[in-house]
């Protein structure tokens, strides 16, 4: 492993500008042809270059029968061929002068002895020819913002500011359409399979320094060099919030990693210790790993536990009022000044005192602008946790069971509510306390898909949206601790 100021390749591998892939086919039921694919149907603006023994063109694109007869060498190469392929074909990089690779072929020490002496040479042979590569093991890599993409599913959903390493190739893909629908939008991902030439350190200390990554999300299974993982992380916390979610503390997690990428976990008690002093926050969950990530990635840490809380709902105000206390969270009883400027504001059935409840209310910018500007200059809160903002959703209703008893101009409604809504879009980073908020809708809805397409953070249940504040006020005061 290089040291963390040496020039880390990841940095190649993920802003590569050339990409060939070994194993695709014009057979579009194979992996390798799905992972070219990916890459090659998306906003990458480099060469995709298929590898083939015998094909002439892949996928439309000129075809070579190895990495040596490339005219040129490619900025990375990924590997999905047999397992007793892999080093033929690494000797092909080395001797055309390629020095980064993806290895998605698995059958290495995740499955027996001679899948670890297979995977001791490769290791040996890189190391002597100073090439770097993912995996092996591994669905490889994507940059949303260049659109390379090496992995097995396509990324649908705009870029984002949220990092992603994980031990699982799954959580790099299957999830992808679920973030999507989350409105979640990722920088970069890595699937580092079983690690064996570049880790979970090596990511650290890329996303602490890509620009395009303001939070860091880690799925483990256990770690080899705890040593090299611990200040691997703890820089990187140090610069911008990171989120974990550790799964071998159990005797079955611990068993499941070994037999998926060959990782050594440890007590669950010693990763809690662990992470906890390098600074990176715990989820428990793989909702909460990206759910909080997210929160992470978009608002401003705040400066303390003191919340509000805004709606025009009652029972998802009592819900998040709650789940605040609970998460060690405060919800203070706003002072009378304030409280008399809201009464001023809302129905005679509506609540002042925090909760703020507007109960029914046609009024969007009260809700959208005027009170939540209220509340965070007020300086009595540290942030604002809203539920219950729709939009097409609302209106759809009212169409669908007024049919033709009243006249109701759908498309020039659901126009103005998501331009009511526009305040909120830059209304956090402007006044520098975050709002997460909450709703039964999703992305259909126009209002929630403008919010979260401008990093507002809107999930499907007011406890989720007071448990990802929590986790930005956790990362505050870990911050905070770690700076005295």
């Amino acid at each position: 492993m290089n040291d963390p100021s040496a020039a880390n390749p990841l940095d190649r591998i993920f802003n590569a500008r050339s990409v060939a892939f070994v194993g695709a086919s014009n057979n579009a039921t194979t992996m390798g042809t799905i992972q070219m694919l990916n890459t090659l149907k998306s906003i990458f603006a480099g060469p995709v270059i298929p590898i083939h023994p015998k094909a002439d063109e892949v996928l439309g694109q000129k075809a070579y029968p190895s990495l040596r007869d490339l005219p040129e060498p490619v900025d990375l190469a990924v590997l999905i061929v047999p397992t007793k392929a892999v080093i033929p074909v690494v000797e092909d990089a080395i001797a055309r002068g390629i020095k980064h690779l993806v290895i998605t072929t698995a059958g290495f020490r995740e499955v027996d002895d001679e899948g670890r002496r297979d995977e001791e040479h490769l290791v040996k042979l890189c190391r002597e020819h100073d090439l770097r590569f993912v995996g092996p093991n591994c669905i490889g890599v994507l940059n949303a913002h260049s659109g390379l993409n090496t992995t097995f599913f396509p990324y649908r959903h705009q870029a984002g500011p949220l990092g992603l390493a994980s031990q699982s190739g799954t959580y790099v893909t299957q999830t992808l359409d679920l973030l999507a629908r989350w409105g979640i939008g990722l920088s970069k991902g890595i699937s580092i399979g079983n690690a064996a030439n570049i880790d979970l350190a090596d990511a650290l200390d890329f996303f602490a320094e890509d620009e395009q990554t303001r939070a860091v999300a880690m799925y483990i299974e256990g770690v080899r060099d705890g040593r090299r993982f611990f200040e691997a992380a703890r820089r990187c916390a140090a610069i911008k919030p990171v989120v974990a979610l550790y799964v071998g503390g159990t005797q079955s997690g611990a068993r499941s990693g070994a037999s998926h990428t060959g990782a050594l976990a440890g007590p669950d008690a010693l990763y809690e210790g662990l992470l906890r002093q390098a600074g990176v926050i715990r989820a428990r969950s793989v909702a909460d790993l990206f759910q909080w990530g997210w929160a992470l990635a978009t608002q401003p840490v705040p400066e303390g536990r003191r919340m509000a809380i805004l709606t025009h709902s009652g029972g998802p105000a009592t819900s998040m009022a709650d789940a605040v206390e609970r998460t060690g969270m405060s919800l203070p009883r706003l002072s009378e000044s304030l409280q008399k400027k809201i009464r001023e504001l809302i129905p005679h059935t509506g609540s002042a005192t925090n909760p703020i409840d507007l109960t029914f209310n046609l009024d969007p910018k009260l809700l959208n602008q005027t009170l939540p500007e209220m509340l965070l200059e007020s300086g009595e809160v540290d942030g604002l946790l809203m539920h219950g903002l729709q939009g097409s959703s609302f209106f759809e209703g009212i169409r669908e069971l007024a049919g033709d008893l009243v006249d109701l101009d759908v498309e020039q409604l659901t126009s103005f509510t998501s331009y009511m809504a526009q305040p909120l879009f830059d209304m956090a980073q402007r006044l520098g306390k975050p709002i997460v908020m909450s709703a039964f809708y999703d992305r259909q809805d126009n209002v929630i898909r403008a919010l979260q397409d401008h990093q507002v953070p809107v999930f499907d249940m007011p406890e989720r949206a007071v448990e990802a504040m929590a986790a930005l006020v956790r990362y505050g005061e870990l911050r905070k601790r770690t700076a005295s």
